[in-house]
């Protein structure tokens, strides 16, 4: 575990997560329909890693990426684009996704301790449900929210604040996992605290700058980090 300048669990009602790079490693099947987007447009195919530094905004923009590190694009092709990844990774979005370790463990923790879980990523639903689903994550869930679930996508706080509004939660009491800027910033303008992982999905970013409370190098180490219910100086 990596402290981020604070000690001791954080008192929480409800856990909400962040998808791509916190609890589903799921770059390589996005790299996968990239480059078979890419190849439909006679583009360079490119490397794992460079996608892995794409994720977090949302399809049209990881794909608005991939054109534009290979030679750029208009609306126009980013349109054409956009429907060809659709296509593509629904072909293969459950192809080598897969939980990170400790995931399944440590939500099946949580709820037996009594704290309803959500999603709140900016994947689309068409993806986000069924990828759940055959990660064997979904019943797991209380709540979903997806990058089309509300009008905003995260770093706006709009999703978080939807999730809460379904799990029935205020801000102070809940805690959202996340890996990245978007989450960090999404979070903290809802009025969420954070515990964000190291290993994800940060486009390059030193995640112990974003201010997050807490930082952990291991999933299951946020079981250390959240107290059900009760109180603590960082409830409010």
């Amino acid at each position: 575990m990596t402290d981020a300048g604070q000690e001791g669990p954080l008192a929480a009602r409800a856990v909400l997560f962040d998808l791509d790079g916190t609890i589903l490693e799921t770059a390589g099947d996005l790299a996968t329909a990239t480059n078979r987007t890419l190849a439909d447009f006679h583009r360079e195919a490119v490397e794992e890693g460079q996608v892995r530094a794409w994720i977090g905004d949302g399809v049209r923009a990881l794909v608005r990426y991939a054109l534009e590190a290979t030679g750029g694009c208009d609306e126009a092709l980013l349109d054409q684009a956009h429907e060809r990844f659709m296509v593509h990774y629904g072909d293969c979005f459950a192809d080598r996704s897969h939980p990170f370790p400790g995931v399944v463990e440590t939500m099946d923790r949580l709820r037996e301790a009594g704290l309803p879980l959500a999603v709140v990523t900016n994947k689309a639903a068409a993806f986000t449900e069924p990828l759940l689903e055959a990660s064997g994550l979904a019943p797991r869930l209380d709540v979903v929210i997806s990058g089309d679930s509300v009008d905003k996508k995260k770093p706006d706080p709009a999703p978080v604040n939807a999730a809460l509004e379904r799990l029935g939660v205020s801000a102070g009491e809940a805690v959202l996992v996340g890996d990245s800027r978007n989450d960090v910033e999404s979070a903290r303008a809802a009025g969420c605290r954070v515990i964000c992982v190291t290993y994800g999905y940060n486009r390059g970013e030193d995640v112990t700058t974003l201010g997050a409370q807490r930082l952990v190098d291991d999933f299951a180490a946020v079981l250390e980090l959240i107290q059900p219910g009760g109180r603590t100086a960082e409830t409010a």
